[in-house]
């Protein structure tokens, strides 16, 4: 394997030995001619004012010439398997900003509309569409005689209503208080009156008792009388001797003394003393149970008489309620009135931009009219809080971010800005395309700024420092992604890239390159894996300053196949009278373009 490989290699070395020595005649020929060329111009002396435009023609001229030899040569190295020169930059680190251009409207952040505080009507207002106010700027001013009226009857009717709680609030405390002092101790003086009822009671039960004990121990003392009398009558009737009868008769007679007596005390026994003392207690006792029901029934009496005057929870709350209800009507009728005297006031510094149901057709609001609370009068916009409203398509939506900064265009200045906002629900464009607001703030807003007016906006969106960067170009795409041609060993290899941001020139590469990578730069779509090639490098930041890649591709071959000698005498004749070879640069840079 090694020897066919050496093998291949000699004879490739042998055929560019064969080439270089055809390229060198035919590179002194057209050295020849070219010579030839110069000295046919000098000899001509063309104006120096038509020599600029000369130079663009000749070294468009060769350039096309260069183009139609450089694809020849290419053909022909295919064709005998030689390697053809490719144009290659150095892979190097370097910055890369994304940005995304579009354009919106100016509008304001901070919107008010105000309406009528009050129902009134209006004195004074002096504004119409499109006027500046000033924050505290008096713009109503109302008629407030009627309010003042309001205020006057209400605070009466609160006085009112808070004297006649108080009326009924001090009847109901006297009632009370009569209600307190009936029912104090009158539950425990019933309970006496129904113990001294039982007292009096257990006093007249023991009187008859007594009564009746001593009635049956003096009918007892009656009988035994009665039958000692009888025994003295039947001794009289046997007694002899008039003596003995006499004695008798003494002892009958003292014996029906004593039944009489014992009689009369029977038929009157409450006439003793016992039984009249013991009367005596039970009257006492009865004098304080009658004294007692009598300051029962006279409490009894006060008790019902003053309930009835005693406001229950619920009508004292609902009195209270009313009191407070009174004192807020009043209330409002002393903040409506102070409303009305205040007026209404710019919050802010602004523009007027839409009037009320009150304005008439001129756009002035109509001085006396009379307006209900709540009636829109006008709105003010500020001109100092101003954004740019702009509407982002799905496509940019990924890139943009709060926070990231944006160049404004208004009427010709730029103003600085930042994304302050991202709407999260989309909304149809007129061409009923789903877009998402965004909302761009204006960081030093001057007066030059109208609101309405159409903003050019450019917002960084994102930016890489000391990357590896690419010319976007000759970034391919595939089904598989992102790849670009890279010369190692002499052989085109395909290199798989994973890409970060990009600017409308270039383009960031993450993964897939290292510093110092040879990448092919090819436009032509003519580079495929696995060709032999040379790289020639690049002129240091052609493919930054715009000049055709493919263009410097096909100069190389040209250059290889003999092309040298007419672009030396492109450039002399770009050189001469003194422009130099940076007059040269710009007339192929537009040779180019």
């Amino acid at each position: 394997m090694d020897e066919q490989v050496k093998s291949s290699g000699e004879k490739t070395v042998f055929q560019e030995t064969d080439k270089e020595r055809k390229k060198r005649e035919k590179a002194e020929a057209k050295e020849k001619r070219a010579q030839e060329k110069r000295e046919a111009k000098m000899a001509g002396g063309s104006a120096k004012k038509g020599k600029k435009k000369k130079r663009i023609a000749v070294v468009a001229a060769l350039l096309l010439v260069a183009v139609f030899i450089g694809y020849s040569v290419v053909s022909s190295s295919l064709a005998k398997n030689a390697p053809m020169q490719v144009m290659c930059m150095e892979a190097t680190e370097g910055d890369v900003e994304e940005t995304l251009s579009t354009s919106g409207t100016v509008s304001s952040e901070e919107s008010k509309t105000y309406y009528a505080p009050v129902g009134a009507a209006i004195a004074e207002m002096d504004i119409s569409l499109g006027d500046e106010v000033a924050e505290g700027q008096q713009l109503v001013v109302f008629d407030t005689s009627d309010l003042e009226s309001k205020k006057r009857k209400a605070e009466l009717d609160a006085s009112a209503t808070a004297n006649g709680y108080r009326s009924t609030q001090y009847q109901s405390n006297k009632n009370q208080s009569e209600y307190n002092e009936a029912t104090v101790g009158l539950e425990e003086l019933k309970n006496m009156a129904e113990l001294q009822e039982q007292y009096v009671q257990g006093l007249t039960y023991q009187m008859e008792d007594e009564r009746q004990k001593e009635k049956e121990q003096l009918q007892q003392w009656y009988g035994k009388l009665s039958q000692e009398l009888e025994i003295q009558n039947n001794k009289l009737a046997d007694a002899r001797g008039e003596e003995r009868q006499g004695e008798i008769q003494d002892v009958i007679r003292n014996l029906n003394q004593q039944i009489r007596d014992v009689s009369d005390q029977i038929s009157d026994l409450s006439m003793s003393e016992g039984l009249k003392e013991k009367q005596r207690l039970i009257d006492a006792e009865k004098k304080k149970l009658e004294d007692m029901q009598e300051e029962i029934s006279r409490r009894e009496g006060e008790e019902s008489s003053s309930e009835a005057g005693i406001t229950d929870p619920y009508a004292k709350q609902q009195q209270a309620d009313n009191v407070q209800s009174a004192q807020l009507t009043a209330g409002e009728a002393r903040t409506e009135l102070e409303t009305a005297q205040e007026g209404v006031k710019a919050e802010f510094s602004g523009i007027v931009t839409k009037l009320g149901a009150t304005a008439n057709g001129s756009g002035s609001v109509l001085e006396g009219a009379v307006v209900s609370e709540g009636t829109e009068l006008f709105t003010i916009e500020s001109n100092q809080s101003v954004k740019v409203d702009i509407d982002v398509t799905k496509y940019d939506l990924a890139k943009i971010a709060v926070g990231q900064k944006a160049d404004l265009e208004i009427a010709g200045v730029v103003y600085e800005g930042e994304v302050s906002k991202i709407n999260r629900v989309a909304q149809q464009n007129s061409q009923g395309t789903p877009v998402v607001r965004a909302e761009i703030h204006i960081l030093k807003p001057d007066s030059n700024i109208y609101l309405g007016v159409e903003a050019k906006v450019t917002i960084h969106t994102a930016s890489a420092q000391n990357v590896i960067t690419l010319p976007v170009e000759i970034v391919n795409a595939d089904k598989q992604g992102d790849f670009c041609y890279v010369v190692e060993n002499g052989v085109v290899a395909m290199r798989r890239l994973v890409t970060g941001i990009s600017s409308d020139s270039m383009i960031e590469v993450k993964e897939g390159l290292k510093a110092g990578d040879q990448v092919v730069y090819d436009t032509s779509g003519m580079i495929m894996e696995g060709m032999a090639v040379t790289a020639v490098p690049m002129d240091g930041g052609a493919a930054g300053e715009g000049t055709d890649p493919g263009m410097q591709e096909d100069t190389g071959a040209g250059e290889e196949a003999g092309t040298q000698e007419d672009t030396a005498a492109g450039e002399e004749a770009g050189t001469q009278d003194g422009e130099g070879e940076e007059d040269t640069g710009t007339t192929a840079g537009e040779a180019s373009e």
